[in-house]
């Protein structure tokens, strides 16, 4: 009868830990998240130096972490399948241009558009 209560108390046990540690990692916030991207990336004008090539090399591996991460961001509104177009088409702007293609500077300003994301995804007024 021991041996039986001790196994029932083991597996809640296990139960309430791993229960807590989903909890704890679905409210710990993505290190790439899409309002991060906004701000790092956009606000402080890091694709503005990646695009002309003035990025350091820190900078350039910092902005090609925040795009890979982005067509796996949940969008803040809209569907999933535009979220995706857009940050995949980013996503691929992005590591051409890092390769050095030829027209990449302008194909990666061209997915940089802020209002193709916009439009269909951004919640306004903006949630702080």
């Amino acid at each position: 009868m021991i041996r039986k209560l001790a196994t029932v108390l083991s597996v809640l046990a296990v139960v309430t830990v791993i229960a807590g540690i989903s909890t704890a990692d679905e409210k710990k916030e993505n290190k790439y998240s899409t309002k991060k991207f906004m701000q790092a990336v956009k606000t402080g004008g890091l694709h503005t130096k990646v695009i002309k090539g003035e990025a350091s090399e820190a900078e350039t591996k910092l902005f090609a972490a925040y795009v890979k991460a982005l067509p796996n961001n949940k969008p803040p509104k809209g569907s999933a399948e535009s979220w995706k177009k857009l940050t995949s088409a980013l996503a691929k702007a992005t590591r051409l241009h890092l390769a050095g293609a030829d027209g990449s500077a302008e194909a990666l300003t061209k997915a940089m558009n802020c209002k193709a994301c916009h439009t269909p995804h951004k919640v306004y007024p903006p949630k702080e």
